[in-house]
Order: structure tokens, then C-alpha cells, then sequence
């Protein structure tokens, strides 16, 4: 702790579910307010361009770790085979069904929104991330994470029903009546990715439902990727050669916004802790004129459920999971 005729500079820990943040804060004698505080610099680029900036990358990172680690462990049981698997969050993309003829902030406004308003009220989706980018036919589609299970038949009839608010479905259907006019008609341009028999059998369901229930939605498989933070955010933060999104490229939910990390002062016994850690596990360290970052993630603190450092994070993660405006 440093002392000054004006202030005391006091040392402070952040902990982060990925690393951990060491700065300090100045306590003004006079009672003046220090008029810059210290803080982790992000990049400046605040204009998008259509493409994810790296100040806005660094937000989704932080967004994705912190729903990952206040996400619970599910058992959901699987209508397939009956058995239950664990699940933890929902990766799901929503695309248009035909040619888009709407403004992108038409689609987010009038569809998109009423997606996640139905979603809340429906499956209990909270807390959420959504990111927007173009297709290779120019459509707006949209990926969205969150900690709820979202059952694909009531997740495809519900963004199917929406999107049709504004003639997307009816102009699918449309579409392929006149497609198939004839009897079952091969897409040669799309044999690469789509097998003969696969076309067979959506011709067959198509018809079957007279071209109502579109193939809109995609449920990511995400049970059994390593690193499922890192994933999440390279899919999320990644940029395309596609066409430039209008408006916002991406959001999340207003209780994922305002979680932020543990912060506590910083004193001898936190920092024989972290050190002995960071340094038996060989923890990457970044030095900065006015912070660090020592990459101890929360995970790694678990392994140690005696220490100290891992009574704050876990108890800060009570709390987080305890406020029902957050996490009910």
C-alpha cells in the first residue's frame, strides 16, 4: 500500500472466470474523487463497420466465460433414446426462409425481438448473447447462446411462426411448389453439401407438411467440445467476407450485462496464494504500467476449494446466481 501527502494508493484483485487482474485505486486524503481510475485498457475502435471490433470481441469473451461459469449443470432427458445427458447451455442459430426483402433492422426489430421476448416468457431464457452476420445468399441469420434447454421442434415452429410476421415462410412455401412443380427436382448446385438422398428425404417431409415447417433453426451439438468458452467466442467474434450487417452486430441480455468480477483488496496472504499458483501451474502473466493479468482461471482456482481466493470467486458466484434479476 503506497502513501502519498494526497491519497494512499490501495492494491486491488479482480477476479474474472479466466484471469485475474491486479491494480490499484487511490483513496484521496482531501476527499477528492482520483480522476481517472485505473482499469484494464481495451482497444479504442468503437465503430463496427460491419465487422466485430476488437473492443466489442473482448466484451463477448467476458460475456461467454461469465454464462459458462454461472450457467448450472442440467440432466435433460433426450426424446431420441429416453436416457438423460448433461447439458449446461444452448447454441442456436435462426436463418430466414426465403430471400431477404426486409432491412436488417427491420428483421431485428420486428422478428428477432419478438424471438427473445417469446423466449423469456416460454422457456425461461434469461440471460442471453446474440450475434448477427450475413449468410453466402446475403440473408441476415442469427446465432444465440444461453443457459436454457430449448426442445429443436418448439424452438423451429417458433421462429417459424414469427418469421412469417413478415411473409418469409409463405414465400418458402411458394417457392418450392413451383421448384417441384413436377415431381421431386434435384438442386444440382448444391450436391457438394447436400447429398442426393438428403434432398429426397426434404422433398419427402416438405411435401408431407405442404412446405409449412422450414429447416429455420439449427441446435449446435456443444456436449462434447474441450474448451467450450474459447469455441463459443471464436464462432461468435469470428468475421466473414460476407456483406456488412446493418445496425447492431450483436447483444445480450440486460442481467449477463451487468455482471462484472470479484473485487477485493489486495493483501499478502491473496498474493502468496496466487503467485504459488500462477507459478506451479506455469500461468501466462501479462505486465501493464498501471495493471497485470495473470491467467488463473476460475477453474483452475477450483482445484484448490481451500484457498481463499476460491472462497471469493465462489462465494461472488452465489450471490450472481442467488439475485433473481439475474439468474432466477
Amino acid at each position: 500500500m503506497s502513501q502519498s501527502t494526497d491519497f494512499t494508493l490501495v492494491p486491488y484483485i479482480k477476479l474474472e472466470p479466466s484471469h485475474v487482474v491486479l491494480y490499484s485505486q487511490p483513496v484521496w486524503h482531501t476527499g477528492r474523487k482520483y480522476p481517472r481510475r485505473a482499469r484494464v485498457v481495451l482497444p479504442k475502435s468503437n465503430d463496427h463497420q460491419g465487422i466485430i471490433s476488437n473492443k466489442a470481441a473482448v466484451k463477448i469473451k467476458k460475456a461467454i466465460n461469465w454464462l459458462l461459469v454461472i450457467a448450472r449443470d442440467k440432466d435433460v432427458a433426450s426424446s431420441w433414446h429416453g436416457k438423460s445427458f448433461k447439458f449446461k447451455l444452448s447454441f442456436i442459430t435462426l436463418t430466414l426462409s426465403s430471400k431477404q426483402i426486409h432491412s436488417d433492422n427491420d428483421i431485428k426489430s420486428n422478428l428477432l425481438n419478438q424471438f427473445l421476448v417469446e423466449a423469456r416468457k416460454r422457456w425461461n431464457v434469461q440471460n442471453y448473447l446474440w450475434r448477427a452476420e450475413s449468410q453466402r445468399n446475403g440473408n441476415i441469420h442469427f446465432h444465440i447462446v444461453c443457459d436454457r434447454f430449448i426442445p429443436w421442434s418448439e424452438l423451429r415452429d417458433t421462429w417459424n411462426r414469427i418469421q412469417n410476421k413478415l411473409g418469409y415462410v409463405d414465400r418458402y412455401r411458394d417457392e418450392m411448389k413451383r421448384f417441384h412443380a413436377g415431381g421431386f427436382n434435384i438442386r444440382q448446385d448444391l450436391l457438394q453439401t447436400w447429398s442426393y438422398k438428403n434432398q429426397v428425404r426434404a422433398y419427402r417431409t416438405g411435401s408431407k407438411n405442404d412446405w409449412n415447417s422450414p429447416n429455420s433453426t439449427d441446435i449446435h451439438s456443444i456436449v462434447r467440445i474441450g474448451n467450450l468458452a474459447a469455441y463459443l467466442s471464436k464462432y461468435c467474434t469470428k468475421n466473414d467476407a460476407g456483406r456488412p450487417i446493418e445496425g447492431r452486430l450483436w447483444s445480450l441480455s440486460e442481467s449477463l450485462s451487468h455482471v462484472n468480477g470479484c473485487i477485493e483488496v489486495l493483501d499478502n496472504n491473496l498474493v502468496e496464494e496466487l503467485m504459488s499458483i500462477a507459478t506451479k501451474h506455469d500461468c501466462y502473466r501479462v505486465n501493464h504500467e498501471y495493471y497485470s493479468i495473470i491467467m488463473v482461471s476460475c477453474f483452475l482456482l477450483a482445484k484448490y476449494p481451500k484457498s481463499r481466493l476460491w472462497t471469493l470467486f465462489s462465494n461472488h458466484l452465489y450471490e450472481i446466481r442467488n439475485r433473481s434479476n439475474y439468474f432466477p
